[in-house]
């Protein structure tokens, strides 16, 4: 049989014997010693299963808020639309399968929408412009539950009316059982001026 020649000495031999005698049963940080075959597999077993956990965990929540969202419903007024002082956008009906939302055709509210008792998460997006070279005009773009402003962002001077600022405003509305809210977006004037909308979307996702 062949011969050959070892290079470690009497300390790296007994070093390397030392940790095989002293093999562990479970992997630990910093440790230079082996691990028995069953160790590894026990802790390979247990991080797995760890991992199924949190992933049985993770559709269950997926499920649970799945199961809760009632409906969604989206409404929009893409048309480029001149304000020549505050109005109301006049939404139209995209989509709305579980019927949670009925555009308000007249009234204080005109083209908002009309929610019943439940809780909603409420997405408003659009495009508003506004320039007529005097910073203290201005307009409000106020998210609405009827008279009640949620949530606002002000558009001022955006360079031109053919230059648009984006705007993203996001709301939970709770409406109590057996009542009404209008839900709507108001281009409120503040001062004299004009300006104007396009690519507006309201998204409601009833919750409870």
């Amino acid at each position: 049989m062949p011969s050959y020649t070892l290079t470690n000495n009497a300390s790296d031999i007994d070093s390397a014997l030392s940790r095989v005698v002293a093999a562990e049963t479970v992997p630990s940080t910093g440790s230079q010693n082996m691990v028995t075959s069953g160790g590894v597999k026990n802790y390979v077993d247990t991080e797995v299963d760890a991992l199924d956990s949190r992933v049985t965990t993770a559709e269950s929540d997926i499920s649970a808020l799945q199961a809760a969202t009632i409906g969604v419903a989206r409404y929009s007024r893409t048309a480029n639309t001149l304000y020549a002082g505050t109005g109301i956008v006049q939404l139209t009906e995209d989509s709305d399968p579980e019927n949670i939302g009925t555009v308000v055709t007249s009234g204080t509210y005109d083209g908002g929408v009309r929610v019943s008792g439940g809780t909603y998460l409420i997405t408003c997006t659009g495009e508003f412009s506004e320039d007529d070279g005097d910073n203290a005009d201005y307009f409000l773009v106020n998210l609405r539950s009827s008279g009640t402003t949620l949530l606002s962002d002000r558009i001022n001077e955006t360079g031109s009316n053919t230059d648009y600022d984006f705007v993203n405003l996001v709301a939970v509305l709770t409406v109590p059982a057996g009542s009404t809210k209008d839900v709507n977006i108001q281009y409120q004037e503040v001062s004299s001026t004009s300006g104007y909308s396009r690519n507006v979307v309201l998204t409601l996702v009833k919750l409870t």
